[in-house]
């Protein structure tokens, strides 16, 4: 699964979730789903005007839920 981060001009900061070749906008259940069946994050796009801080701290984000999911299945 591949989320997609866009930030717009006034720094709002839009999600996506890229399904194969589908995108389609983001939704917690959907991604929780993914991450019950396969849990990998592939690298995630950034779009925008993202500091090398916010992709560090949006990546460290996205470990700590494959970890998290991955304790509870142990």
């Amino acid at each position: 699964m591949k989320l997609i981060f866009s930030k717009d001009d006034n720094n709002e900061i839009s999600l996506q979730l890229q399904r194969g070749t589908t995108v389609e906008d983001f939704s917690y259940i959907e991604m929780v789903r993914q991450l019950l069946e396969k849990n990998v994050f592939e690298n995630p796009d950034f779009v925008g005007s993202f500091s090398d801080e916010e992709q560090g701290k949006i990546q460290t984000m996205l470990d700590k839920i494959s970890k998290i999911l991955e304790d509870n299945n142990d």
